[in-house]
């Protein structure tokens, strides 16, 4: 961006980002799955982050500390804590991943240092291993403090769920990683002539479903699925494809307003295929179960947990934004038969759609 050349600003969702990186490949692929996203830098963002990528030569380099804990107190045997920022040295998930989490005023300051020392093992096992590695650092340089913001200032929680709008309305089909959302959802385009709002996180408020600007990954299956629809997607060619999925760009409105979900649906597959409705208290922890079982929220729910406790006794939602989801919204099972095809599956979203909410649909927990 001009003036800044190694900063770009983010927008998403009405939250304003800065994002400064000194390794040029990085921030150049930031900005291509930011897309439309990306703006000048801001003079005052809600969120500061700074990205540090490192080339260490060897094993023992990799372990050194890449931020001063100088006059910070031992919190457990990973961080360091003091009053206004907290160093993490020792992630759980990636050996390699450093985070400091700082307070300037009440502006959250974000840090973000990767040792990038691949073993010949994953370079085996990946064709372009340094493209999936940045393609996971744009989740703690972008999407994760903005979904951060997002729940500490609006309520809002993300959901492992693919949704499509019908209307002014949504369909939401959650469900653990290969259940058959992304299939479904993109089946309901296909043949429905509905407009797919996310493929595979959400934002939601308790009633309203906001897609999150995640790219959107097809298998080859999946755009075969779609036939000559699958043209009018736009390929993040200079990408490249991630664990044999193409990516492709989503709805790129900054600010796009939230889609009122009409029908909940928890998929798996079962043979045959079937519908069944939900009272929403078991809609309920089998939504939060699958939320759990996501490893991308998994990650994000330890990554906000460290930030609690720097910015603890904030305000919280009354009402836990899943559960106000589930209480307004007609739940389903949807048991896909994956040898039955798509067909069947798009018919009982269609009925369970045009079908009046009955008793079962709408008691409380």
């Amino acid at each position: 961006m001009s003036g800044r050349s190694n900063t770009i600003g983010v927008l998403m969702h009405g939250v304003t980002l800065n994002l400064r990186c000194d390794h040029e490949p990085l921030l150049r692929y930031a900005t291509t799955l930011l897309g439309d996203h990306v703006c000048e830098p801001w003079p005052h963002a809600d969120l500061e982050v700074e990205g540090r990528w490192l080339q260490p030569a060897s094993e023992k380099e990799a372990r050194e500390r890449m931020f001063d804990v100088t006059g910070l107190d031992a919190y457990g045997k990973r961080m360091h804590m003091g009053a206004d920022q907290l160093v993490w040295s020792d992630t759980y998930r990636d050996k390699n991943l450093q985070l400091r989490f700082r307070r300037d005023g009440n502006r959250p300051v974000f840090d973000v240092a990767y040792q990038y020392l691949p073993t010949k093992k994953k370079l085996d096992k990946w064709t372009d291993y340094e493209g999936k590695k940045f393609f996971d650092m744009v989740q703690y340089l972008a999407f994760f403090p903005i979904a951060w913001q997002l729940r500490r200032t609006r309520g809002w929680e993300l959901i492992h769920a693919s949704a499509v709008a019908d209307g002014d309305r949504a369909v939401m089909i959650a469900g653990p990683g290969g259940a058959g959302k992304s299939t479904t959802c993109l089946a309901l385009v296909a043949r429905a002539g509905m407009r797919l709002l996310t493929e595979n996180l959400a934002f939601c408020d308790g009633e309203h479903i906001f897609p999150c600007s995640e790219p959107i990954r097809l298998t080859d299956d999946s755009l075969r699925l779609l036939g000559d629809l699958a043209e009018q997607l736009q390929s993040y060619a200079a990408a490249g494809p991630l664990k044999q999925k193409h990516m492709f760009v989503p709805p790129g409105d900054p600010n796009p307003k939230g889609v009122r979900v009409a029908r909940l649906f928890l998929a798996k597959f079962s043979t045959p295929g079937c519908v069944q409705a939900l009272p929403p208290a078991i809609a309920y922890d089998l939504l939060r179960a699958t939320n759990h079982l996501t490893l991308e929220l998994n990650d994000f729910n330890w990554y906000t947990a460290a930030l609690d406790l720097l910015w603890a006794g904030e305000p919280k939602p009354a009402v836990d934004p899943l559960l106000r989801l589930v209480r307004s919204t007609p739940c389903f099972s949807l048991g896909i038969d994956r040898s039955a095809g798509v067909e069947p599956v798009v018919e009982q979203v269609l009925e369970c759609l045009n079908q009046q909410p009955g008793p079962l649909m709408t008691e409380s927990p």
